[in-house]
């Protein structure tokens, strides 16, 4: 009986040593993890110093009237550290008015390196060169298509600065509803704004659908109730009105109008698209096919083609998000010049 006592004892141990083991391989893999999880939480904190550091610096490098490759290539790449690991931030263009951070934060952990990345986000990551009056000025706008069959106004959205949200003036109609206009190019619309816009006002445009054209030519409408639905250029926090992002529906392009500089502003007025479909064709132009790819959130584009004046070619589709229902072209003018002669004088860059 000794030898099978001596047996059983040595394999009792045997399991107890192995449990043992088990758990502690268990409780080192337990650790590893949480490290690891811990090491994330930081690198993203990283990531989020470094990101606050690069728009902080493209805030010091951005005046009215700025072009955005200049504010990217002056910013450049900055480095830095925080709580134990670093960061690398940049700015990346991401439109003709638009930039947005990009920040990678690392931190070592049990000998590896924990990676995290801001940037990804256009909504939340993103700055744009709004257009703002230098000097004291007058508006020109002027059609260069409707394509659309929606019925739409054109609104003005003056941000004042150093004025509080709730001082704000309301939008202001530039064009009554309408469509289908400026297909003739000696017969483009022509509007106005003769209300001297003082300087450091920034210049958000609104396209308001009437979708049954209803209010066709209603220079009376009341907005926003008597449209379907609004389209901005630009979206700004409502407590920080500094706080600007691009809008998804609307482009703004910087361009001349009258001999002068200007923006081409052009909307998709429509609401069947998502935000993720409006933005990757904003960023990669128009795909060779309309199958939205759903796994990999992209229609295909590779590039926008670019017209004579270097802006986007537009094109009509219907089922993908093209920007070509509304398009026109802003232009500043000195108050009380002839606020046509620019566009009668054939001094208009392409569209």
């Amino acid at each position: 009986m000794g030898k099978y006592s001596l047996v059983i004892t040595l394999g009792v141990m045997s399991v107890v040593s192995l449990i043992a083991l088990q758990g502690q391989q268990m409780s080192m893999d337990t650790q590893d993890r949480q490290s690891r999880r811990e090491g994330q939480v930081i690198a993203r904190q990283i990531a989020r110093s470094g990101h606050n550091a690069v728009l902080a610096e493209a805030r010091a490098h951005t005046d009215p009237g700025d072009d955005v490759s200049s504010i990217v290539s002056d910013v450049g790449t900055i480095t830095g550290d925080y709580e134990g690991g670093n960061y690398r931030a940049w700015l990346e263009k991401i439109s003709p008015t638009a930039f947005k951070a990009v920040s990678e934060g690392k931190k070592i952990v049990a000998d590896r390196v924990v990676k995290h990345e801001l940037g990804d986000n256009y909504a939340d990551n993103h700055m744009v060169n709004v257009p703002t009056v230098d000097e004291p000025s007058t508006l020109n706008v002027q059609f260069i298509e409707s394509m659309a069959g929606y019925c739409s106004a054109v609104y003005l959205q003056r941000i004042l600065p150093s004025t509080e949200p709730e001082d704000q003036p309301d939008p202001e109609m530039i064009f009554a509803p309408n469509n289908r206009r400026a297909q003739n190019e000696d017969r483009k619309t022509v509007a106005s704004y003769d209300e001297t816009i003082g300087a450091g006002t920034k210049l958000n445009f609104i396209l308001a659908v009437d979708k049954n054209c209803s209010e066709r030519g209603n220079t009376s409408a009341d907005y926003p109730e008597d449209y379907d639905h609004t389209q901005l250029s630009f979206s700004q926090d409502s407590e920080n009105l500094n706080k600007v992002r691009e809008a998804p529906f609307g482009m703004v392009e910087e361009t001349t109008f009258g001999g002068t500089n200007g923006w081409r502003v052009s909307f998709e007025d429509q609401r069947v698209f998502n935000e993720s479909q409006l933005w990757d064709v904003k960023d990669n132009g128009y795909p060779d096919h309309t199958g939205w790819n759903s796994g990999e959130e992209t229609y295909g584009g590779d590039g926008w083609d670019k017209n004579a004046a270097d802006l986007r070619e537009l094109r009509d589709f219907g089922n993908v998000p093209d920007f070509s229902d509304q398009v026109f072209r802003v232009g500043l003018s000195s108050p009380g010049g002839d606020s046509e002669e620019g566009a009668e004088s054939g001094e208009i860059a392409d569209k």
